[in-house]
């Protein structure tokens, strides 16, 4: 996780040194939590839940949005932890604030209303930004503070065959769950797509028992746009419920926004 913060225009390294500890607490917190973080949605819903720790609360509660039972807390776990810190760095007095939780950020662009640019991946087995975003101050777009992105190849495991997807939304925490999702539904059936237990790629996974993709072979152009018109109706539903207000999916050479009048703000890098 990287910090950085400004007060009127100046570094504000105290506030950013507040957000670090903040970020250790919630490590320690959750950890003592991780029995409920790893159940699905649809698991929690049958137990009774002790009192957790607000952490655990916002990753239920942006996971919750996705109206999907075989999704788990986790899903939301970078967000959330971006989000806190940036507020927890806000309270102690920085006016402009990036955190930046491995590709999970949530931002505030603070009383002046400074520009932000995010650098986005196309490829995340690749890891070098290709596609630039200056965020808008439009109407449409000008409440979006959190932007994440999932993936095959990223860090975590997915059941489709996008590249990259990056969701932009009102926090990292919706954002953070909204991408794990878009990622999820760009698949297809093709004997170049290989899923295998998530417990075989990851012994700790907290989806143990689901299939997750593991290995993408050469594709026909029809099994990309296949995969990329699913990912793009989940991006849509989960628009028009204004869970997100942007996702960009990416398919091995296929790109797709929505909604589409988001385009015109991101840009190639040359």
């Amino acid at each position: 996780m990287t910090i950085s913060a400004w007060r009127d225009g100046l570094p504000a390294v105290d506030t950013a040194e507040a957000g670090a500890k903040t970020a250790l607490h919630l490590l320690k917190v959750l950890s003592e939590y991780l029995e409920f973080a790893r159940k699905t949605i649809a698991q929690l819903n049958l137990i009774r839940l002790p009192d957790i720790p607000q952490v655990l609360q916002r990753m239920i509660h942006a996971v919750a949005q996705l109206n999907q039972g075989d999704v788990t807390p986790m899903a939301a776990v970078a967000g959330t932890f971006s989000d806190m810190v940036k507020e927890k760095v806000i309270s102690n007095g920085a006016d402009r604030v990036i955190v930046n939780n491995g590709g999970d950020i949530a931002f505030c662009r603070g009383r002046r209303k400074q520009p932000v640019r995010i650098g986005m991946v196309a490829d995340l087995s690749q890891g070098s930004v290709t596609h630039v975003v200056d965020m808008p101050d439009s109407s449409d777009f000008s409440h979006i503070e959190g932007v994440a992105t999932s993936g095959f190849g990223g860090r975590s495991l997915t059941k489709g065959i996008a590249s990259a997807v990056t969701c932009f939304a009102q926090n990292s925490a919706l954002a953070d769950a909204a991408a794990t999702a878009v990622a999820n539904a760009t698949t297809c059936d093709h004997p170049g797509i290989e899923r295998c237990p998530a417990e075989k790629i990851d012994a700790l996974t907290d989806i143990q028992g689901q299939l997750v993709t593991c290995r993408i072979g050469e594709l026909s152009p029809a099994a990309i746009s296949r995969a990329m018109a699913d990912g793009i109706q989940r991006a849509r539903q989960l628009y028009d419920q204004k869970m997100i207000a942007v996702a960009i999916v990416f398919v091995q050479n296929q790109v797709g926004i929505w909604p589409p009048k988001f385009t015109r703000f991101v840009r190639t890098c040359s």
